[in-house]
């Protein structure tokens, strides 16, 4: 792998460039702000402003640490913000996404020089040309698509998505023991009965299931899939007593911090899952300390519970509350999960994610 370097970051003090890595999280923060508040509540010029001004803050503090490969890459994206800036490139949701990635791959370059003095030609060489093709694009409403086949470029691993076989399944297939199958059928009734009454599909529990299976194979140390199928099923059994609080908003937001641990109380009743039981206690804590109910810390919380979370993060937000129909807005759950690394989520974890994601993409896209 061809890598290149750059000299005079590397020869700098270490305090300057720490510094520097905590702007450049400072700003990338709030760029995303920026674009979330896009999505959330409309666009405006002045917010497009406030993107823009992060951006080229971020860009300069590279520049002045002679980070000139990475200048590069961040001046191509500041283009296509400047354009829309002068209204000649349309603001879309598929070019927020483009934005929020490219910055994140380019900090991990930064990252690599670094740690490493040295980052991968090819990648930065993929960003550049990327951003030029669609920052040249003559006709405005294609830019959309190119942001969008680019996001799942950079997200599924650059070229190796095409290496997948089209023709290879992503369902994992799960042996049973005779009792495990008995009990396995009740949870699927209970979650899809229960999706029902919370105004979910009741194929979610389905949906979540597979998911987290195919997160779980390109882990490096696999859950006990049995166990990860009975959590998927049964993660969300304690949202019940959200249906018993009617208006009583007080009530219904105890009932709702309180459910992972209802969920796992109520399959913990079923002798064999102790692993499931975990899983779905602590499905709902984050790696940095803030999650609820108990505020578990990194490896104290189950690796089943992160990818069972990741799962329901990404189907939710794909798939709505209805999934009535596909929302054609992956690359959107993909970023939500993929903004969460080292926050909700542990980064190894994040690739596994990514991985299994690609395989889902790559079926769709077939």
């Amino acid at each position: 792998m061809s890598q290149f370097a750059c000299k005079e970051f590397s020869a700098l003090d270490k305090e300057l460039k720490d510094d520097l890595l905590e702007c450049y999280r400072e700003a990338q923060q709030e760029i995303e702000e920026a674009i979330n508040d896009i999505e959330d509540n409309g666009f405006s010029f002045d917010k497009l402003d406030n993107l823009f001004r992060s951006l080229h803050s971020m860009k300069g503090n590279c520049s002045v640490c002679f980070l000139d490969p990475l200048v590069d890459a961040l001046h191509r994206l500041e283009e296509i913000v400047d354009g829309m800036r002068g209204g000649y490139i349309k603001y879309d949701y598929h070019l927020g996404v483009l934005i929020n990635v490219v910055i994140e791959h380019v900090y991990a370059l930064l990252l690599d020089l670094y740690k490493h003095h040295g980052a991968d030609t090819a990648q930065i060489q993929l960003i550049q040309n990327h951003l030029d093709m669609i920052y040249s694009e003559e006709e405005d409403a294609r830019r959309p698509d190119l942001a969008e086949e680019f996001v799942a470029l950079l997200v599924d691993g650059a070229n190796e998505a095409k290496k997948d076989n089209s023709s290879q399944s992503f369902v994992t297939k799960v042996e049973f023991t005779q009792t495990q199958q008995a009990d396995i059928d009740l949870f699927k009734g209970f979650s899809s009965r229960l999706n029902r009454l919370l105004g979910y599909s009741p194929e979610r529990g389905e949906r979540i299931l597979k998911l987290a299976q195919l997160i779980n194979n390109e882990c490096a140390k696999p859950v006990d899939p049995v166990q990860l199928c009975a959590a998927a099923y049964m993660h969300n059994m304690g949202m019940a007593m959200i249906l018993k609080c009617k208006d009583d908003d007080e009530a219904r937001a105890q009932a709702e911090r309180n459910h992972p641990l209802v969920g796992a109380q109520l399959l913990s009743k079923h002798e064999g899952w102790d692993d499931a039981t975990a899983m779905v206690s602590a499905y709902q804590e984050w790696f940095d300390g803030t999650g609820y109910p108990e505020g578990l810390v990194g490896p104290l919380i189950p690796q089943g519970a992160v990818i069972l979370a990741m799962a329901v993060k990404f189907i939710d937000v794909v798939w709505g509350k209805s999934g009535d129909e596909y929302k054609k807005s992956a690359m959107r759950a993909i970023q939500k999960v993929n903004q969460q690394s080292g926050k909700r989520f542990p980064p190894h974890l994040i690739d596994s994610f990514n991985k299994g994601i690609r395989k889902v993409l790559v079926a769709r896209s077939k």
